[in-house]
């Protein structure tokens, strides 16, 4: 009787463990769908607030108003930037991530085109510090950056002043770093002065960046310097990955 009590209890220990076993594999599953499933929302998401439509509004009056005034060259060269960054988005957006050279292009393409819209004066540049890695060979998730270099150009670069736009990637500890720094009016004073405004975009990104990094992987800040508001400085990191 004590071994067939034993033999019992033992086989309830093993069913036990089975199904306990079987239900953590069971959740970890769909957990892991879950996140996967939030992620492709935020990227859908990130495609949908890609071109701003207000942005597309301004290059096709450009392009009417250059071509109105006879200015073939420019025409040309507004309609062929504006085309290939049209594809590029088609391109990008079909893919999960692509490489860090083809996200340069493509902010390099975007921002020239805003410089030439825009009715405020700014200048830019993009520094990379890659520890010798060809940036061709980083990958990066699509649509990740140009909501920033967006929010910067229209919310914190002044009218009355030349802006600047800094952007810069760094390789450190197997992250891939990310820094966007303008000379405009700041953080807070921009919300002051755009309250009806919601960056949806800047919500997006940040949420897939803590998302595919940790919760202490995005920061921005307002740039002090005296006492005195400088600038905006956003900066983020995601985990360094490459096709090698």
């Amino acid at each position: 009787m004590i071994s067939f009590i034993s033999f019992l209890f033992v086989c309830y220990v093993l069913v036990d463990f089975y199904i306990k076993k079987n239900k953590k594999i069971s959740n970890d599953r769909i957990s892991a769908l879950k996140q996967e499933n939030h992620l492709l929302t935020l990227e859908q998401k990130a495609l949908q607030l890609q071109m701003n439509p207000h942005f597309i509004f301004n290059v096709l009056n450009g392009i009417k108003a250059l071509g109105n005034t006879g200015k073939i060259d420019e025409l040309n060269k507004t309609i062929s930037q504006f085309s290939v960054l049209l594809r590029s988005i088609l391109n990008n957006s079909r893919k999960e991530e692509i490489s860090l050279q083809e996200e340069i292009d493509y902010l390099k393409n975007y921002i020239e085109l805003e410089q030439n819209m825009s009715s405020k004066l700014f200048t830019f540049q993009i520094h990379t510090n890659l520890n010798n890695i060809d940036p061709e060979e980083i990958l990066i998730p699509s649509m990740l950056i140009q909501p920033f270099i967006e929010n910067c150009i229209k919310h914190g670069i002044q009218l009355n002043k030349e802006g600047k736009i800094d952007v810069n990637f760094d390789v450190i500890h197997n992250f891939l770093n990310c820094t966007i720094i303008d000379n405009g009016i700041g953080f807070n004073q921009s919300k002051k002065e755009n309250q009806n405004h919601s960056s949806i975009a800047i919500k997006v990104s940040k949420e897939r960046i803590e998302k595919i990094s940790t919760k202490n992987s995005f920061l921005i800040n307002e740039v002090v310097e005296a006492t005195k508001i400088k600038g905006t400085k956003v900066w983020f990191k995601i985990p360094l990955k490459t096709d090698y």
